[in-house]
């Protein structure tokens, strides 16, 4: 008992004095110097402090790594442990939670005090300690299961829940297989029924709970404070509280009949059978028939291949299925997905891959890892650059300045600051080298040596150069002339087509075809040759477009017309700008404003809106004000511009917004769906709408006695 004061009475004296050391290194090896300077540990170390990176002195103790492993040893150079362990990180009073490996398959988790004595046996696959408590989790029928002990292993809590957190005020969340949680208290005794989906802390005796999607509020003791109805409840004060009542969304069809109804605050499809939902910041799972698949207590959920979600949870990530199993526990600091394959980051340990199911698949852990180019992924380990495939096999070692490029089986390396291009089996291909070197497929690969490109293949034989642009396609590749001959070129060096300009005299420029007719650019002016470069339509005009049925912008004297393509003048120049012709119109402006006519430069649509967009369903999306309307193929007006928003749904009805509300109105301009909604969506694939209705806040007062 006397040990334990004096443990306990150091470690206070610690914590009320600034820590005076400090860490310094010296040819790679780590030590301590005092707040004065004077060398406490010779740098005889590979790294002082804790396995998370941080550093502390608890009583004249640290932790210390040699051979990639930790120990516990004191200021005096005294080693208390040998480097046996995996892990040593500071957990508060004189708790050290350790890692050891038990045997060559396992590695397990105890703690052991600041004289290296274990107080949890080293029997867990994780412990965490809030306090005299140790929340615990081993492995049972592949599942982890969770408990509560005191930090001499007494159980409180059987080790055999599906997750336990602390809740502060010596209270604990614990939720059972099916995902209902119970609040115990520190003895291990039950406070509430299994019936809460989750909980938070407790600020001022009270915390809040999630039941049935919707909030209410508990005291400590489990006395219910307000009935679980509320979308949001924000505590202000002792006695009193703001409510929100759940918004809502409303499933509605075509004739405005709402056919189903759902509280929360988003709702995301997944697929036709899952949606995600938002209800507080916090999300779940519900099925199509709108009932619970997963609680809402994640605070970020995304779906993956196969039913699997990544989700994070109280800081930790993990992946969970639809059901709410957890086949990841949330461990992880950080997880990308790809495919069936996880980068994962724990700050004790740093980057490894595992499989949706746990299964680590690299042999060791690596500073970063990068996502999935081709089979690989790009590692760095000690500064140096390698790459693992998908099983987690390290087949480019980690010996490269910088991985630079990757295809399906080639990588191009910068190694001792020159580049080459190596096989997955690491054999050189390409020898190191000062010029860079770019890989065109697993055949060819350039290189740069201005002004001309080298494309060689990997016998080093030169299959082309040339001094032009090139552009790489799958199975060809295409140079660009500076006359503006197109070459096409297969990947034998073989010019498999060419693409020359017409052959036309002091012509400044030459415009891409259409309609068989070329615009030039000669002597500043502008017209039009065919594709023989035979002049068709002599350089007279300012400036020019292309064809479109039959017709082509030109500009005279400011304005802007159309010609056909025997030089005849169909539309004269009255407009200031105007688009190709679709369908037989044009939108044109005039006066600053814009207008549609036909062929025959008559009107159809008058010269009184600010811009005019071509709609693919034929239709004019109108803009007139900074608001929205639309009108048909013949210049009737079906809406006029008064929406901020408008979109044609291509089944006779368009969704419409005005002042940050939706509804929807058929395209003659009735009224379908009432513009009330915060947010309006259009399901094709169910024909129906779903519609977001929010909710207002008011103030309740807490009774201090009693429900």
């Amino acid at each position: 008992m006397k040990a334990v004061f004096i443990l306990v009475a150091i470690f206070s004296f610690s914590i009320a004095h600034a820590d005076p050391y400090q860490i310094f290194s010296d040819n790679g090896k780590m030590g301590i110097k005092d707040e004065r300077g004077q060398v406490v540990l010779p740098p005889s170390f590979d790294a002082l402090g804790w396995s998370d990176g941080s550093f502390s002195v608890i009583g004249n103790v640290t932790g210390y790594r040699m051979n990639n492993h930790w120990g516990i040893l004191t200021l005096k150079n005294e080693f208390i442990t040998r480097a046996d362990y995996e892990s040593l990180v500071y957990a508060g009073a004189d708790n050290i939670i350790a890692r050891k490996r038990i045997n060559p398959a396992q590695i397990k988790t105890g703690c052991v005090n600041l004289l290296g004595e274990v107080k949890i046996p080293f029997q867990y696959e994780g412990i965490s300690i809030h306090g005299l408590r140790a929340i615990v989790f081993s492995i049972s029928q592949a599942k982890y299961v969770y408990g509560l002990t005191d930090l001499k292993n007494n159980v409180l809590i059987p080790i055999q829940y599906k997750s336990i957190y602390p809740l502060g005020t010596l209270r604990y969340a614990v939720e059972n297989e099916s995902g209902k949680i119970a609040l115990y208290g520190e003895d291990g005794n039950s406070i509430t029924d299994f019936q809460i989906d989750s909980i938070s802390q407790f600020r001022d005796n009270k915390a809040i709970v999630f039941e049935n999607l919707n909030q209410g509020l508990i005291d400590r003791h489990g006395v219910i404070k307000l009935k679980s109805i509320y979308r949001s409840v924000q505590i202000n004060s002792e006695n009193k509280v703001r409510v929100q009542p759940p918004h809502e969304w409303l499933f509605i069809n075509d004739k405005n009949t709402i056919t189903n109804r759902f509280s929360a605050d988003e709702l995301i499809p997944v697929n036709n059978k899952v949606f995600i939902i938002k209800i507080s910041e916090k999300y779940g799972l519900i099925d199509n028939e709108l009932k619970l698949l997963c609680p809402v207590r994640y605070d970020q959920l995304t779906p993956l291949e196969d039913d699997f979600y990544l989700a994070r949870l109280s800081g930790k990530m993990g992946v969970i299925k639809s059901s709410s199993t957890v086949v990841v526990p949330f461990d992880y600091d950080t997880l990308y997905a790809q495919g069936n394959v996880l980068r994962a980051y724990r700050k004790i340990e740093g980057w490894s891959l595992i499989d949706n199911s746990n299964k680590p698949l690299t042999q060791k852990n690596y500073d970063w890892i990068g996502s999935q180019n081709q089979n690989l992924f790009p590692v760095i380990n000690n500064h140096y650059w390698g790459a693992i495939n998908v099983t987690g096999e390290e087949i480019v070692h980690c010996v490269f300045d910088s991985i630079v490029q990757i295809s399906s089986d080639r990588v191009v390396v910068k190694f001792k600051n020159q580049y080459g291009i190596i096989n997955t089996h690491e054999d050189w291909l390409v020898a190191p080298q000062a010029k860079s070197v770019d890989l065109i497929n697993d055949q060819l690969y350039s290189q740069q040596e201005s002004p001309n490109i080298f494309l060689k293949n990997f016998n080093g034989e030169i299959v082309y150069f040339t001094e032009n642009r090139l552009e790489f396609k799958e199975n060809f590749f295409l140079e660009y002339l500076a006359d503006g001959t197109e070459k096409t070129i297969d990947y034998q060096g073989r010019t498999v087509n060419r693409v020359s300009p017409p052959a036309i005299s002091n012509v400044e420029r030459i415009f891409q075809s259409s309609e068989g007719m070329r615009g030039i650019k000669r002597d500043d002016k502008f017209g039009f040759i065919d594709e023989r470069g035979r002049l068709r339509i002599a350089n007279r005009y300012d400036d020019i477009g292309e064809f479109h049925e039959g017709l082509a912008p030109f500009k005279l004297i400011g304005k802007w017309g159309f010609i056909s393509t025997s030089d005849q003048v169909v539309i004269n120049p009255n407009y200031e700008k105007v688009s190709n012709f679709q369908n037989g119109l044009a939108i044109a402006k005039k006066i600053g404003k814009s207008g549609v006519i036909d062929r025959k430069g008559s009107p159809i649509l008058t010269f009184q809106y600010d811009s005019i967009q071509f709609l693919p369903n034929k239709k004019f999306l109108l803009f007139a004000g900074g608001l929205r309307g639309l009108a048909d193929e013949n210049g009737i007006i079906l809406i006029d511009p008064r929406f901020d928003f408008l979109s044609e749904l291509g089944n006779g009805l368009v969704l419409v917004g005005i002042e940050e509300k939706f509804g929807v109105l058929t395209t003659s301009g009735l009224n379908i769906i009432p513009i009330i909604y915060e947010q309006l969506t259009f399901d094709k694939k169910q024909n129906q709408f779903l519609a977001f209705k929010k909710s207002e806040w008011k103030e309740i007062e807490i009774k201090s006695k009693g429900p």
